[in-house]
């Protein structure tokens, strides 16, 4: 009886050694891991979308940066820059500092520069078209040209917003193009890539009206994809 008393208190004893070495690896373990992570936050003041007329000196409109309640908005890198004396599209991008644990945050602000007095440079509305097998569209998708100085112009997506807006696939779906323009307003294709399939235009023939700031043509894309179009400059 008495053996099976002291068995019974050893074995007791053993338990709570045991209980004790667990409780005090499971502090060792969790020590540190109970505590917030407060992650830095960014804001941009004004539009993060602007035109700029060409020849005016950009002003920042400003941003403000927190992290866990405090102004670190000194510690906003901002990488890029707008270049005033050239048409075309910008972006700025600004860069929180990193917490601790090394996350940080950003923001991006994309800035258009455009010579509002030029005839041919600014946006247009795709007023009619229509593709291979007369489908209209257009009438509301709105399409950017940059006149790049030296008788060509990029527009942003020749074909009108058919992808890219039209079906809503994103601007991975915009075909960006470059087209020469002669003194006679004859349009000729130089250049042009749609990112989300990695092709562009087999050809295209149109004219540009600079009297009413006015797109006209046609162009095939995919062997026999025929979309006609017609801008007017907004």
């Amino acid at each position: 009886m008495k053996r099976n008393m002291k068995k019974n208190i050893l074995f007791a004893m053993m338990l709570a050694v045991f209980g004790l070495v667990l409780t005090s690896c499971g502090d060792k373990d969790s020590e540190g891991l109970s505590r917030f992570t407060y992650y830095p936050t960014i804001e941009l003041e004004g539009d993060s979308y602007l035109v700029w007329e060409k020849g005016v000196a950009y002003e920042e409109p400003g941003y403000s940066s927190t992290l866990n309640g405090e102004d670190v908005t000194s510690q906003v890198t901002v990488n890029g820059t707008v270049d005033v004396n050239k048409s075309g599209i910008y972006t700025l991008t600004y860069n929180t500092v990193k917490n601790e644990d090394g996350f940080g945050a950003s923001a991006t602000r994309t800035v258009v520069v455009l010579d509002s007095s030029s005839n041919i440079e600014g946006f247009y509305i795709n007023q009619a078209s229509s593709n291979r097998n007369g489908t209209a569209y257009g009438k509301a998708f709105e399409v950017l040209v940059i006149d790049n100085g030296d008788g060509t112009i990029t527009v942003d997506d020749i074909l009108g917003g058919w992808y890219c807006q039209r079906a809503g696939y994103g601007t991975k779906y915009a075909m960006s193009a470059t087209l020469g323009v002669a003194a006679d307003g004859t349009l000729s294709l130089i250049s042009s890539y749609i990112p989300g399939w990695g092709d562009g235009l087999d050809k295209l023939e149109g004219t540009f009206d600079a009297a009413t700031s006015t797109l006209n043509f046609v162009c095939v894309y995919a062997g026999s994809l025929t979309f006609t179009e017609t801008w007017i400059k907004e």
